[in-house]
């Protein structure tokens, strides 16, 4: 449990401050991403990827869903971060998260095309997140460094 929560200190200190004053508010889309995210997160932690690699594995899956980085750590804490946690905690799930099968997840990432929002929302929703992501610059704008 530890060990998870450090891993998240590590891999997105600079999402946790942005996500500190906003809306939360994420796209359906998302949830697609939720297996990916969970398979990055445990990889990690049993060292089968470096740091670098799931940097690149979020980064890449932030473009794919064509979302920020900001959003995507979203999701991730509201709604793959408990599944990380439970897979930590089962030894009989761990053995499913070996060297062979972080490798085919990371170049299956890398092989993603990046979504067309427009093909997915209407009008309405894709303005909602943009007032969402107004929302969020203003926040981190305002705060005194």
């Amino acid at each position: 449990m530890k060990k998870i929560i450090m891993t998240a200190a590590v891999l997105f200190p600079g999402f946790v401050i942005a996500c500190g004053a906003h809306v939360h508010n994420t796209l359906p889309h998302y949830e697609n991403y939720t297996e990916s995210l969970v398979a990055m997160s445990v990889c990690k932690v049993n060292n089968h990827i470096s740091e670098e690699q799931s940097a690149v594995w979020f980064k890449k899956l932030a473009w794919a869903a064509n979302g920020t980085d900001e959003e995507l750590f979203e999701h991730y804490v509201h709604f793959a971060a408990e599944h990380v946690n439970s897979i930590a905690q089962d030894d009989s799930m761990l053995p499913k998260w070996n060297d062979d099968y972080c490798k085919d997840q990371f170049y299956d990432v890398m092989a993603m095309e990046q979504v067309v929002l427009e093909e997915l929302y209407d009008e309405q929703e894709l303005a909602d997140r943009e007032f969402n992501r107004q929302i969020k610059q203003t926040g981190t704008k305002n705060k005194p460094t």
